[in-house]
């Protein structure tokens, strides 16, 4: 039976298309049970950065008002997704001596060669939102996830720092409090989507999660465990119902359920025979279209979206490593062939995922465009355990241990 006080995490997801919101239950150390979500269109969004702060304002308001309705709680604070073409990844190196007598790695070691890591110039319109580990090494022992009691001369970090935009962060910023919340953490979103589908198994191998949204895509890579590359596409679902909307003469709203309908990515796989009607516009009459005519116009600019995704997987360095290939997700995954399509451009294995390991009004976010917003919860959640267990693993006086833990444990 679930307690009324078990702790509540709530997710917001600002996407180009919609702005949507999940409110989570924690039940146990590891289960969320899901209570709870909000959707609504997200205009003041564009390409993954605000545009718009009233209308962004209004969107998570409204999104909010239905996600508290259905979970019968009122909700103060949020975990949101940070994305857009302002968010940058880089992998920096620190190097430290071990200069404690029994030369043993410790916490303050480990504290002391991230902070060496990350000693580097960000611009004065940038701020780091994440140092994330890939591994250590200690003297001439590599791969290593946790170096602490090992013994050594010299320990080496390699580590994922994640910037964003002043001005994307303090929009976000304004739209949260304006919505009359608190903001508890911002979360890369492919950070958060890889937390929804990928298992530690996957991590070890070597995976790319591409969530493929409205407005971008947002790449993530991880190899032997560890992040070793972020990027992010500007190109979109939204380009690709642009141009259906242009070749079909139809406005954008329709073209975007046609897209969900009848899109598809692969023109020998698609009837031609079949039709369906676009609706009339204007006084014009509705017309009928051979299915045929929209995937010439979809599987271009869906080819061109993954070429560039493939391009930057090439630019990452770590193409060859990724043996358990690309899991995509995001809404526009949803397109019917576009795993095969995929496999075509990127010559890797290709799959489709959708959150999982989930209770409670799980059929609401059983979609790939829910990845987010799950992957903020579970993100979220593993910090809450993590603080609770070292609640009383330190005294008052070593608050600075409290977050030097706090940070190991989530990173490592």
């Amino acid at each position: 039976m679930i307690e009324d006080d078990s702790p509540i995490i709530t997710a917001l997801d600002l996407g180009s298309s919609l702005v949507k919101v999940v409110i989570g239950r924690l039940v146990g150390d590891h289960e969320i049970e899901i209570i709870g979500t909000g959707v609504y269109p997200s205009t003041g969004i564009k390409n993954g950065s605000i545009v718009n702060i009233e209308t962004t304002t209004k969107s998570i308001i409204e999104a909010f008002g239905d996600a508290e309705l259905m979970a019968g709680q009122e909700i103060t604070s949020v975990v949101v997704n940070v994305s857009g073409k302002s968010v940058h990844g880089f992998n920096e190196k620190g190097i430290i001596a071990v200069t404690n007598r029994e030369r043993i790695v410790t916490e303050m070691d480990i504290m002391r060669v991230v902070e060496a890591a990350q000693a580097v110039h960000v611009p004065n319109d940038q701020q780091v939102i994440h140092v994330l580990t890939k591994e250590f090494k200690v003297d001439d022992q590599v791969n290593i996830k946790d170096p602490i009691g090992m013994t050594g001369v010299r320990l080496e970090a390699e580590v994922h720092i994640v910037s964003c935009g002043n001005t994307a962060l303090n929009n976000i910023d304004r739209c949260v409090e304006q919505s009359g919340l608190l903001q508890m953490d911002k979360v890369l979103s492919s950070l958060a989507s890889s937390e929804a589908i990928l298992t530690a198994g996957e991590k070890d191998l070597g995976t790319a999660v591409i969530d493929i949204g409205a407005g971008i895509c947002d790449i993530i890579i991880y190899v032997d465990g560890g992040i070793a590359y972020s990027s992010v596409v500007p190109f979109g679902g939204f380009h690709i119902t642009s141009d259906i909307s242009i070749g079909l003469k139809t406005t954008v709203e329709t073209a975007e359920i046609i897209k969900k309908r009848y899109g598809h990515t692969r023109i020998d796989m698609v009837d031609p025979t079949e039709k369906f009607e676009i609706p009339s516009i204007s006084g014009r009459p509705a017309r009928s279209v051979f299915r045929q005519e929209l995937v010439e116009i979809l599987e271009p600019r869906v080819r061109e979206i993954l070429e560039m995704i493939d391009h930057e997987l090439i630019r990452s360095g770590y193409k060859s490593s990724l043996a358990g290939g690309v899991i995509l997700t995001g809404g526009t995954s949803l397109l019917q062939g576009i795993e095969v399509t995929a496999e075509e451009v990127f010559r890797l294995s290709v799959g489709r995922a959708k959150p999982a390991g989930l209770g409670g009004l799980v059929e609401r976010i059983a979609s790939p465009e829910y990845a987010t917003a799950v992957g903020l919860i579970k993100y979220s959640s593993k910090i809450q355990n993590l603080e609770q267990r070292n609640m009383h693993s330190v005294s008052d006086g070593e608050g600075w241990m409290k977050k030097v833990r706090r940070w190991m444990e989530n990173n490592l």
